[in-house]
Protein backbone atom coordinates (compact mmCIF):
# COMPACT_ATOMS: atom_id res chain seq x y z
CA UNK A 1 0.00 0.00 0.00
CA UNK A 2 1.48 3.06 -1.09
CA UNK A 3 1.27 5.66 1.91
CA UNK A 4 0.45 9.53 1.05
CA UNK A 5 2.73 12.29 1.80
CA UNK A 6 0.36 13.58 4.83
CA UNK A 7 0.82 10.27 6.26
CA UNK A 8 4.53 10.41 6.00
CA UNK A 9 4.51 13.47 7.22
CA UNK A 10 2.47 12.95 10.43
CA UNK A 11 4.58 9.64 10.68
CA UNK A 12 7.83 12.23 10.89
CA UNK A 13 5.80 14.52 13.61
CA UNK A 14 5.03 11.65 15.77
CA UNK A 15 8.74 9.92 15.66
CA UNK A 16 10.17 13.20 16.11
CA UNK A 17 7.82 13.67 19.27
CA UNK A 18 8.97 10.12 20.38
CA UNK A 19 12.66 10.80 20.04
CA UNK A 20 12.47 14.24 21.66
CA UNK A 21 10.94 13.40 24.84
CA UNK A 22 13.08 10.22 25.11
CA UNK A 23 16.36 13.08 24.55
CA UNK A 24 14.75 14.71 27.64
CA UNK A 25 15.51 11.75 30.04
CA UNK A 26 18.94 11.28 31.24
CA UNK A 27 21.81 10.08 30.44
CA UNK A 28 21.01 12.36 27.38
CA UNK A 29 19.17 15.11 29.90
CA UNK A 30 17.69 17.40 27.74
CA UNK A 31 15.20 18.16 29.92
CA UNK A 32 13.63 21.56 28.47
CA UNK A 33 12.56 19.12 25.20
CA UNK A 34 10.04 17.32 27.36
CA UNK A 35 8.11 20.63 27.38
CA UNK A 36 8.11 20.87 24.02
CA UNK A 37 8.04 17.02 22.91
CA UNK A 38 4.45 16.57 22.56
CA UNK A 39 4.07 19.61 20.59
CA UNK A 40 4.54 17.50 17.05
CA UNK A 41 2.53 14.80 18.12
CA UNK A 42 -0.31 16.90 18.61
CA UNK A 43 -0.20 19.02 15.43
CA UNK A 44 0.27 15.34 13.73
CA UNK A 45 -3.31 14.06 15.30
CA UNK A 46 -4.82 17.19 14.86
CA UNK A 47 -8.22 16.15 12.44
CA UNK A 48 -7.29 12.59 12.72
CA UNK A 49 -10.09 10.23 13.38
CA UNK A 50 -10.28 8.67 16.93
CA UNK A 51 -8.84 5.08 16.15
CA UNK A 52 -5.80 7.11 14.39
CA UNK A 53 -5.37 9.18 16.72
CA UNK A 54 -4.43 6.27 19.64
CA UNK A 55 -2.45 4.92 16.68
CA UNK A 56 -0.02 8.18 16.38
CA UNK A 57 0.05 8.33 20.12
CA UNK A 58 1.09 4.78 20.49
CA UNK A 59 3.57 4.68 17.75
CA UNK A 60 5.01 7.97 19.60
CA UNK A 61 5.37 6.36 22.86
CA UNK A 62 7.11 3.37 21.10
CA UNK A 63 9.90 6.03 19.97
CA UNK A 64 10.43 7.17 23.04
CA UNK A 65 10.33 3.76 24.70
CA UNK A 66 12.81 2.19 23.04
CA UNK A 67 15.35 4.90 22.67
CA UNK A 68 14.48 4.77 26.91
CA UNK A 69 14.68 1.61 27.53
CA UNK A 70 17.49 0.13 24.57
CA UNK A 71 19.76 -1.13 28.01
CA UNK A 72 17.09 -3.77 28.54
CA UNK A 73 18.34 -5.76 25.22
CA UNK A 74 22.12 -5.38 25.88
CA UNK A 75 21.43 -6.55 29.53
CA UNK A 76 19.70 -9.92 28.19
CA UNK A 77 22.40 -10.46 25.53
CA UNK A 78 25.31 -9.65 27.94
CA UNK A 79 24.16 -11.65 30.98
CA UNK A 80 21.38 -13.77 29.89
CA UNK A 81 23.45 -15.14 27.16
CA UNK A 82 20.65 -14.38 24.44
CA UNK A 83 21.06 -13.54 20.95
CA UNK A 84 20.33 -10.12 20.12
CA UNK A 85 18.61 -10.89 17.69
CA UNK A 86 15.89 -12.24 20.15
CA UNK A 87 16.99 -10.21 22.98
CA UNK A 88 15.35 -7.10 21.58
CA UNK A 89 12.24 -8.65 21.19
CA UNK A 90 11.78 -8.37 24.90
CA UNK A 91 12.75 -4.51 24.72
CA UNK A 92 10.50 -3.69 22.17
CA UNK A 93 7.47 -5.84 23.87
CA UNK A 94 7.39 -4.12 27.42
CA UNK A 95 8.46 -0.55 24.70
CA UNK A 96 5.17 -1.33 23.27
CA UNK A 97 2.94 -1.92 26.71
CA UNK A 98 3.83 1.29 28.31
CA UNK A 99 3.78 3.37 25.10
CA UNK A 100 -0.15 2.03 25.55
CA UNK A 101 -0.64 4.22 28.69
CA UNK A 102 0.36 7.18 26.91
CA UNK A 103 -1.75 6.21 23.70
CA UNK A 104 -4.65 5.52 26.45
CA UNK A 105 -3.97 8.90 27.78
CA UNK A 106 -3.77 10.72 24.35
CA UNK A 107 -7.31 8.59 22.64
CA UNK A 108 -8.91 9.54 26.37
CA UNK A 109 -8.10 13.04 26.21
CA UNK A 110 -9.34 13.54 22.74
CA UNK A 111 -12.29 11.65 22.67
CA UNK A 112 -13.58 13.99 25.74
CA UNK A 113 -12.54 17.05 24.45
CA UNK A 114 -14.52 16.24 21.00
CA UNK A 115 -17.74 14.99 22.22
CA UNK A 116 -17.96 16.93 24.94
CA UNK A 117 -16.45 20.33 23.45
CA UNK A 118 -14.21 20.76 26.57
CA UNK A 119 -10.43 22.35 25.67
CA UNK A 120 -7.95 19.70 25.30
CA UNK A 121 -5.81 22.15 27.42
CA UNK A 122 -8.16 20.99 30.22
CA UNK A 123 -8.71 17.43 29.37
CA UNK A 124 -5.08 16.18 28.46
CA UNK A 125 -2.92 16.70 31.25
CA UNK A 126 -5.68 15.16 33.71
CA UNK A 127 -5.38 12.29 31.26
CA UNK A 128 -1.62 12.25 31.33
CA UNK A 129 -1.50 12.18 35.23
CA UNK A 130 -4.67 9.85 35.57
CA UNK A 131 -2.69 7.03 33.36
CA UNK A 132 0.94 6.88 34.67
CA UNK A 133 -0.94 6.30 37.78
CA UNK A 134 -2.20 3.56 36.69
CA UNK A 135 1.17 2.48 34.85
CA UNK A 136 2.83 1.71 38.63
CA UNK A 137 0.86 -1.11 39.47
CA UNK A 138 -0.92 -2.32 36.63
CA UNK A 139 -0.35 -5.06 34.66
CA UNK A 140 3.03 -5.72 36.13
CA UNK A 141 3.83 -2.23 37.57
CA UNK A 142 6.60 -0.43 35.80
CA UNK A 143 6.26 3.34 36.13
CA UNK A 144 9.75 4.11 34.72
CA UNK A 145 10.94 7.91 33.22
CA UNK A 146 7.13 9.23 34.77
CA UNK A 147 7.20 12.29 32.19
CA UNK A 148 7.74 14.89 35.56
CA UNK A 149 11.01 12.74 36.43
CA UNK A 150 12.37 14.70 33.45
CA UNK A 151 12.36 18.02 35.13
CA UNK A 152 14.50 15.97 38.35
CA UNK A 153 17.55 18.93 38.15
CA UNK A 154 15.03 21.76 37.98
CA UNK A 155 14.73 22.02 41.39
CA UNK A 156 13.42 25.30 42.32
CA UNK A 157 10.51 24.05 40.17
CA UNK A 158 9.49 20.70 41.45
CA UNK A 159 9.74 20.70 44.88
CA UNK A 160 5.99 20.83 44.95
CA UNK A 161 5.90 17.61 44.22
CA UNK A 162 5.85 16.74 47.94
CA UNK A 163 1.88 18.19 47.51
CA UNK A 164 0.89 16.06 44.09
CA UNK A 165 4.08 13.79 43.83
CA UNK A 166 5.57 13.02 40.70
CA UNK A 167 2.61 13.05 39.10
CA UNK A 168 2.13 16.89 39.32
CA UNK A 169 5.19 17.79 37.92
CA UNK A 170 3.79 15.57 34.72
CA UNK A 171 0.56 17.37 34.32
CA UNK A 172 2.54 20.80 34.44
CA UNK A 173 4.76 19.84 31.84
CA UNK A 174 1.71 17.96 30.02
CA UNK A 175 -0.36 21.78 30.66
CA UNK A 176 2.73 23.41 29.00
CA UNK A 177 2.89 21.13 25.60
CA UNK A 178 -0.60 21.41 25.36
CA UNK A 179 -0.96 25.58 25.89
CA UNK A 180 1.87 25.64 23.99
CA UNK A 181 0.32 23.79 20.97
CA UNK A 182 -3.01 25.60 20.77
CA UNK A 183 -1.17 29.26 21.14
CA UNK A 184 1.31 29.37 18.93
CA UNK A 185 -0.60 27.00 16.25
CA UNK A 186 -3.42 29.38 17.39
CA UNK A 187 -6.38 26.79 18.41
CA UNK A 188 -8.92 26.69 20.35
CA UNK A 189 -10.90 30.12 20.29
CA UNK A 190 -9.06 33.45 21.59
CA UNK A 191 -10.61 33.05 25.28
CA UNK A 192 -9.41 29.51 25.91
CA UNK A 193 -6.03 30.85 24.25
CA UNK A 194 -5.51 33.49 26.67
CA UNK A 195 -6.91 31.73 29.56
CA UNK A 196 -4.68 29.39 29.31
CA UNK A 197 -2.05 30.71 28.56
CA UNK A 198 -2.81 32.65 31.78
CA UNK A 199 -3.59 29.71 34.12
CA UNK A 200 -0.04 27.75 33.04
CA UNK A 201 1.83 31.51 34.14
CA UNK A 202 -0.03 31.31 37.40
CA UNK A 203 1.12 27.91 37.87
CA UNK A 204 4.67 28.35 36.70
CA UNK A 205 5.20 31.78 38.69
CA UNK A 206 3.79 30.00 41.92
CA UNK A 207 5.74 26.72 41.45
CA UNK A 208 9.04 28.41 40.72
CA UNK A 209 8.57 30.91 43.75
CA UNK A 210 7.30 28.23 45.89
CA UNK A 211 10.39 25.63 45.09
CA UNK A 212 12.70 28.75 45.64
CA UNK A 213 11.59 28.92 49.26
CA UNK A 214 11.40 25.81 50.03
CA UNK A 215 14.77 25.05 48.58
CA UNK A 216 16.14 27.94 50.82
CA UNK A 217 14.14 26.59 53.58
CA UNK A 218 15.11 23.00 53.61
CA UNK A 219 19.19 23.92 52.96
CA UNK A 220 18.90 25.98 56.16
CA UNK A 221 16.80 24.12 58.59
CA UNK A 222 18.18 22.98 61.61
CA UNK A 223 18.95 19.42 61.87
CA UNK A 224 17.42 16.83 64.26
CA UNK A 225 20.79 14.31 63.97
CA UNK A 226 23.48 13.52 61.80
CA UNK A 227 24.85 9.89 60.85
CA UNK A 228 28.26 9.64 58.76
CA UNK A 229 26.83 6.91 56.06
CA UNK A 230 29.87 5.14 54.31
CA UNK A 231 28.98 3.87 50.74
CA UNK A 232 31.02 0.84 50.28
CA UNK A 233 30.78 0.79 46.25
CA UNK A 234 32.84 -2.91 45.69
CA UNK A 235 33.00 -2.82 41.53
CA UNK A 236 32.28 -6.22 41.41
CA UNK A 237 32.01 -7.54 37.43
CA UNK A 238 28.26 -9.36 37.05
CA UNK A 239 30.57 -12.06 35.24
CA UNK A 240 32.24 -13.09 38.16
CA UNK A 241 29.81 -11.84 41.26
CA UNK A 242 27.96 -15.61 41.92
CA UNK A 243 30.93 -17.85 40.51
CA UNK A 244 32.58 -19.92 43.91
CA UNK A 245 35.93 -19.63 42.69
CA UNK A 246 35.97 -15.93 43.03
CA UNK A 247 33.35 -15.69 46.33
CA UNK A 248 36.33 -15.18 48.72
CA UNK A 249 37.69 -12.64 46.75
CA UNK A 250 34.70 -10.53 46.65
CA UNK A 251 34.21 -10.64 50.39
CA UNK A 252 37.50 -9.60 51.10
CA UNK A 253 36.63 -6.23 49.03
CA UNK A 254 33.57 -5.69 51.49
CA UNK A 255 35.86 -6.53 54.22
CA UNK A 256 38.66 -3.97 53.58
CA UNK A 257 36.08 -1.41 53.01
CA UNK A 258 34.63 -1.56 55.89
CA UNK A 259 37.62 -1.65 58.06
CA UNK A 260 39.05 1.31 56.37
CA UNK A 261 35.33 3.32 56.81
CA UNK A 262 35.71 2.55 60.37
CA UNK A 263 38.86 3.95 60.85
CA UNK A 264 37.33 6.87 59.56
CA UNK A 265 34.94 7.24 61.66
CA UNK A 266 31.63 5.80 59.89
CA UNK A 267 28.15 5.43 62.37
CA UNK A 268 26.81 3.13 59.74
CA UNK A 269 28.40 0.99 56.40
CA UNK A 270 26.02 0.18 54.06
CA UNK A 271 26.76 -2.24 50.78
CA UNK A 272 24.86 -2.67 48.07
CA UNK A 273 22.26 -5.27 46.77
CA UNK A 274 23.38 -9.06 47.18
CA UNK A 275 27.32 -7.70 48.21
CA UNK A 276 27.24 -10.64 50.23
CA UNK A 277 26.98 -12.90 47.05
CA UNK A 278 26.45 -16.53 49.72
CA UNK A 279 22.96 -16.98 51.32
CA UNK A 280 22.80 -15.54 54.57
CA UNK A 281 20.15 -16.83 57.17
CA UNK A 282 18.91 -15.07 60.11
CA UNK A 283 19.82 -17.68 62.45
CA UNK A 284 22.95 -20.13 62.20
CA UNK A 285 20.88 -23.17 61.68
CA UNK A 286 22.21 -23.74 57.87
CA UNK A 287 21.60 -27.02 55.97
CA UNK A 288 24.68 -29.28 55.25
CA UNK A 289 25.14 -28.63 52.43
CA UNK A 290 25.30 -25.05 52.64
CA UNK A 291 27.84 -24.96 55.57
CA UNK A 292 30.34 -23.01 53.57
CA UNK A 293 28.12 -20.40 53.65
CA UNK A 294 27.35 -20.46 57.03
CA UNK A 295 31.43 -19.77 57.37
CA UNK A 296 30.91 -16.80 55.54
CA UNK A 297 27.97 -15.51 57.64
CA UNK A 298 30.31 -16.05 60.50
CA UNK A 299 32.92 -13.92 59.16
CA UNK A 300 30.48 -10.92 58.82
CA UNK A 301 29.64 -11.12 61.95
CA UNK A 302 33.11 -11.17 63.55
CA UNK A 303 33.66 -8.14 60.94
CA UNK A 304 31.15 -6.14 62.47
CA UNK A 305 32.19 -7.14 66.50
CA UNK A 306 36.03 -6.00 64.91
CA UNK A 307 34.78 -2.26 63.80
CA UNK A 308 32.11 -2.08 66.14
CA UNK A 309 30.17 -0.43 63.11
CA UNK A 310 26.82 -2.07 61.95
CA UNK A 311 26.76 -2.89 58.65
CA UNK A 312 23.92 -2.90 56.29
CA UNK A 313 23.98 -5.22 53.39
CA UNK A 314 22.31 -7.24 50.78
CA UNK A 315 22.54 -10.69 50.33
CA UNK A 316 20.13 -13.37 49.23
CA UNK A 317 18.46 -15.78 51.67
CA UNK A 318 16.99 -19.40 51.64
CA UNK A 319 13.21 -19.46 52.42
CA UNK A 320 10.17 -21.96 52.60
CA UNK A 321 6.75 -20.63 50.95
CA UNK A 322 3.48 -23.03 50.52
CA UNK A 323 5.70 -26.31 50.84
CA UNK A 324 7.99 -24.26 48.40
CA UNK A 325 11.49 -23.67 48.33
CA UNK A 326 12.66 -20.39 47.23
CA UNK A 327 15.30 -17.26 47.55
CA UNK A 328 14.08 -13.93 48.62
CA UNK A 329 16.26 -10.68 47.90
CA UNK A 330 17.40 -9.42 51.71
CA UNK A 331 19.12 -6.46 53.06
CA UNK A 332 19.97 -7.10 56.99
CA UNK A 333 21.05 -4.99 59.49
CA UNK A 334 24.04 -6.45 62.03
CA UNK A 335 25.17 -4.25 64.58
CA UNK A 336 28.56 -3.17 65.91
CA UNK A 337 28.31 -5.66 68.59
CA UNK A 338 28.04 -8.84 65.71
CA UNK A 339 24.17 -9.70 66.33
CA UNK A 340 21.33 -9.50 63.41
CA UNK A 341 19.23 -6.54 64.31
CA UNK A 342 16.55 -7.77 61.53
CA UNK A 343 15.99 -7.88 57.96
CA UNK A 344 13.65 -6.35 54.74
CA UNK A 345 12.46 -8.05 52.28
CA UNK A 346 12.08 -6.86 48.83
CA UNK A 347 8.83 -5.71 47.96
CA UNK A 348 8.75 -4.60 44.71
CA UNK A 349 10.62 -7.61 42.36
CA UNK A 350 11.77 -7.07 38.78
CA UNK A 351 9.55 -8.47 35.99
CA UNK A 352 11.13 -11.53 34.22
CA UNK A 353 14.39 -10.44 36.36
CA UNK A 354 12.97 -11.85 39.81
CA UNK A 355 10.16 -13.32 38.91
CA UNK A 356 7.73 -14.24 36.01
CA UNK A 357 4.39 -12.47 35.89
CA UNK A 358 2.08 -14.67 34.16
CA UNK A 359 3.61 -17.52 34.56
CA UNK A 360 1.29 -20.02 33.64
CA UNK A 361 1.15 -17.97 29.71
CA UNK A 362 4.73 -16.70 29.69
CA UNK A 363 6.83 -18.99 32.09
CA UNK A 364 7.33 -21.50 28.50
CA UNK A 365 8.72 -18.94 26.15
CA UNK A 366 11.03 -16.98 29.54
CA UNK A 367 12.16 -20.07 30.57
CA UNK A 368 13.18 -21.88 27.48
CA UNK A 369 14.76 -17.87 26.64
CA UNK A 370 15.89 -16.67 29.56
CA UNK A 371 17.96 -18.98 31.32
CA UNK A 372 18.54 -18.64 34.95
CA UNK A 373 15.63 -16.21 35.69
CA UNK A 374 13.68 -17.43 37.78
CA UNK A 375 10.90 -16.66 40.48
CA UNK A 376 12.00 -15.12 44.11
CA UNK A 377 9.53 -14.78 46.87
CA UNK A 378 8.48 -11.11 47.12
CA UNK A 379 8.34 -9.54 50.65
CA UNK A 380 5.39 -8.43 52.59
CA UNK A 381 5.99 -5.67 55.22
CA UNK A 382 8.75 -2.97 55.07
CA UNK A 383 11.11 -2.77 57.98
CA UNK A 384 12.19 0.31 59.86
CA UNK A 385 16.03 -0.39 61.28
CA UNK A 386 17.16 2.38 63.46
CA UNK A 387 20.86 3.41 64.02
CA UNK A 388 21.80 6.31 66.72
CA UNK A 389 18.57 7.57 66.72
CA UNK A 390 17.75 7.78 63.31
CA UNK A 391 15.19 5.27 61.50
CA UNK A 392 15.90 3.89 58.11
CA UNK A 393 13.91 2.80 55.54
CA UNK A 394 14.86 0.81 52.64
CA UNK A 395 14.60 0.65 49.05
CA UNK A 396 16.33 -2.71 46.88
CA UNK A 397 17.31 -1.80 43.59
CA UNK A 398 14.42 -0.14 41.09
CA UNK A 399 12.21 -0.05 44.31
CA UNK A 400 12.75 3.81 44.41
CA UNK A 401 11.38 4.29 41.20
CA UNK A 402 7.51 3.46 42.94
CA UNK A 403 6.61 6.54 44.04
CA UNK A 404 4.15 4.76 46.83
CA UNK A 405 6.25 2.31 47.75
CA UNK A 406 8.96 5.24 49.65
CA UNK A 407 6.24 7.50 50.79
CA UNK A 408 4.95 3.95 52.71
CA UNK A 409 8.52 3.63 53.99
CA UNK A 410 8.95 7.51 54.91
CA UNK A 411 5.04 7.06 56.33
CA UNK A 412 6.06 4.08 58.26
CA UNK A 413 9.13 6.33 59.94
CA UNK A 414 11.70 6.74 57.98
CA UNK A 415 13.96 9.62 58.49
CA UNK A 416 16.92 8.31 56.07
CA UNK A 417 16.33 6.20 52.80
CA UNK A 418 18.36 3.87 52.24
CA UNK A 419 18.44 2.61 48.31
CA UNK A 420 20.82 -0.52 47.57
CA UNK A 421 21.48 -1.60 44.04
CA UNK A 422 23.93 -3.72 41.87
CA UNK A 423 23.09 -1.57 38.40
CA UNK A 424 26.06 -4.08 36.94
CA UNK A 425 23.42 -5.64 34.92
CA UNK A 426 23.35 -2.19 32.79
CA UNK A 427 26.93 -1.03 31.83
CA UNK A 428 27.92 2.68 31.05
CA UNK A 429 23.97 2.75 29.35
CA UNK A 430 21.46 4.95 30.39
CA UNK A 431 19.69 2.91 33.36
CA UNK A 432 22.13 4.17 36.19
CA UNK A 433 21.42 7.87 35.14
CA UNK A 434 17.56 6.94 34.87
CA UNK A 435 17.38 5.23 38.24
CA UNK A 436 19.87 7.69 40.44
CA UNK A 437 16.72 10.97 38.60
CA UNK A 438 13.70 8.61 39.98
CA UNK A 439 15.31 8.01 43.48
CA UNK A 440 15.79 12.31 43.58
CA UNK A 441 12.50 12.36 42.71
CA UNK A 442 11.83 10.14 45.59
CA UNK A 443 13.65 12.60 47.79
CA UNK A 444 11.59 15.83 46.88
CA UNK A 445 8.18 14.31 47.41
CA UNK A 446 9.29 13.06 50.64
CA UNK A 447 11.54 15.34 52.12
CA UNK A 448 13.99 12.56 53.55
CA UNK A 449 17.48 12.16 52.24
CA UNK A 450 18.24 9.09 50.21
CA UNK A 451 21.49 7.19 50.13
CA UNK A 452 22.14 5.55 47.15
CA UNK A 453 24.90 2.17 47.24
CA UNK A 454 25.50 1.07 43.90
CA UNK A 455 28.16 -1.65 43.44
CA UNK A 456 29.24 -0.30 40.15
CA UNK A 457 27.97 3.10 40.77
CA UNK A 458 26.06 6.08 40.55
CA UNK A 459 26.21 5.75 44.65
CA UNK A 460 25.23 9.28 45.34
CA UNK A 461 23.42 11.07 49.04
CA UNK A 462 20.37 13.06 47.68
CA UNK A 463 19.17 16.13 50.13
CA UNK A 464 15.64 16.77 50.69
CA UNK A 465 15.58 19.01 47.78
CA UNK A 466 15.83 16.60 45.35
CA UNK A 467 19.86 17.75 45.04
CA UNK A 468 22.50 14.85 44.00
CA UNK A 469 25.58 15.03 45.98
CA UNK A 470 29.20 12.92 46.43
CA UNK A 471 28.18 10.69 43.30
CA UNK A 472 30.52 8.52 42.50
CA UNK A 473 31.36 7.12 39.04
CA UNK A 474 30.33 3.68 37.33
CA UNK A 475 32.57 1.36 37.46
CA UNK A 476 35.61 3.06 40.31
CA UNK A 477 35.63 0.83 43.36
CA UNK A 478 36.32 2.34 46.63
CA UNK A 479 34.09 3.94 49.86
CA UNK A 480 32.70 7.04 50.25
CA UNK A 481 31.98 8.95 53.72
CA UNK A 482 29.11 11.17 53.65
CA UNK A 483 27.16 12.67 57.00
CA UNK A 484 23.75 12.69 56.29
CA UNK A 485 21.47 15.15 58.15
CA UNK A 486 17.58 14.07 59.02
CA UNK A 487 14.76 15.93 60.31
CA UNK A 488 11.55 14.56 61.23
CA UNK A 489 9.46 16.44 58.62
CA UNK A 490 6.34 14.14 56.33
CA UNK A 491 5.14 15.83 53.26
CA UNK A 492 1.63 15.72 52.25
CA UNK A 493 2.24 13.79 49.85
CA UNK A 494 3.74 11.06 52.54
CA UNK A 495 0.62 11.09 54.50
CA UNK A 496 -2.05 11.35 51.56
CA UNK A 497 -0.32 9.62 48.98
CA UNK A 498 -1.26 9.76 45.40
CA UNK A 499 -4.77 12.12 45.97
CA UNK A 500 -3.45 13.73 43.18
CA UNK A 501 -2.94 11.32 40.35
CA UNK A 502 -5.90 9.48 41.82
CA UNK A 503 -8.22 12.08 41.02
CA UNK A 504 -7.36 12.89 37.52
CA UNK A 505 -7.71 9.55 36.84
CA UNK A 506 -11.27 9.58 38.35
CA UNK A 507 -11.73 12.71 36.52
CA UNK A 508 -10.65 11.29 33.29
CA UNK A 509 -12.92 8.12 33.91
CA UNK A 510 -16.44 10.56 34.43
CA UNK A 511 -15.42 12.58 31.49
CA UNK A 512 -15.06 9.45 29.34
CA UNK A 513 -18.04 7.67 30.26
CA UNK A 514 -20.09 11.06 30.27
CA UNK A 515 -18.55 12.02 26.61
CA UNK A 516 -19.61 8.30 25.60
CA UNK A 517 -23.15 8.11 26.92
CA UNK A 518 -24.44 11.80 26.58
CA UNK A 519 -22.44 14.07 23.53
CA UNK A 520 -22.76 17.29 23.24
CA UNK A 521 -24.43 18.69 20.82
CA UNK A 522 -24.02 22.22 18.81
CA UNK A 523 -26.91 24.27 18.26
CA UNK A 524 -27.48 25.27 14.75
CA UNK A 525 -25.52 28.71 14.63
CA UNK A 526 -22.26 27.06 16.47
CA UNK A 527 -22.41 24.11 13.93
CA UNK A 528 -22.61 27.50 11.14
CA UNK A 529 -19.89 29.19 12.34
CA UNK A 530 -17.84 26.04 12.87
CA UNK A 531 -18.65 25.36 9.47
CA UNK A 532 -17.24 28.74 8.26
CA UNK A 533 -14.04 28.67 10.59
CA UNK A 534 -13.30 25.01 9.09
CA UNK A 535 -13.91 26.16 5.82
CA UNK A 536 -11.37 28.74 6.19
CA UNK A 537 -8.80 27.01 7.85
CA UNK A 538 -8.96 28.61 10.96
CA UNK A 539 -10.98 26.35 13.09
CA UNK A 540 -10.85 26.94 17.01
CA UNK A 541 -11.66 23.68 17.62
CA UNK A 542 -10.79 20.12 16.02
CA UNK A 543 -12.73 18.34 13.92
CA UNK A 544 -15.19 15.77 15.38
CA UNK A 545 -14.58 12.97 13.72
CA UNK A 546 -15.26 10.24 15.41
Amino acid sequence: MKLSSNTITRAALVGASGLALALAFPKFNVNLLAWVAFVPLFYAIEGEPLKRVFGWAWLQGLVCNVFSLYWITITLHRFAGVHMAIAVMPMLLLAGVIALYGAVAVFAAEFISRRRRISFVLTMPLAWAGLEWIRSFFPIGFPWNLLGESAYQMLNLVQFAEFTGAYGVSALIMLFNVVLFVVVFRRETRKVQTLGLSVLTGLMVAAVAFGMWRVHQLDNAPAKGHLRVAMVQGDIPQSIKWNPKYLTESVKVYFNQTALAARQGSDLVVWPEAAAAFLFQPHDNYPAQFAGDAAYREALLDLARTTGDPILFGAPALGVENGELGFYNRAYLVTGEGKVAGFYDKIQLVPFGEYVPLKSVLGFFVNRVVHGFGDMFPGKTQTIFEVKGAKLGVLICYESVFPDLTRLAVKKGADILLNITNDAWYGRSSAPYQLLAMAAMRSVETKVPVVRVANTGISAVIMPTGKITAPTPLFKRGTEIEDVAWRPERTVYAVVGDVFAETCFALTMFGFIIALIWPRKLNPLEARVEEILSRNGKSSKRAAVN
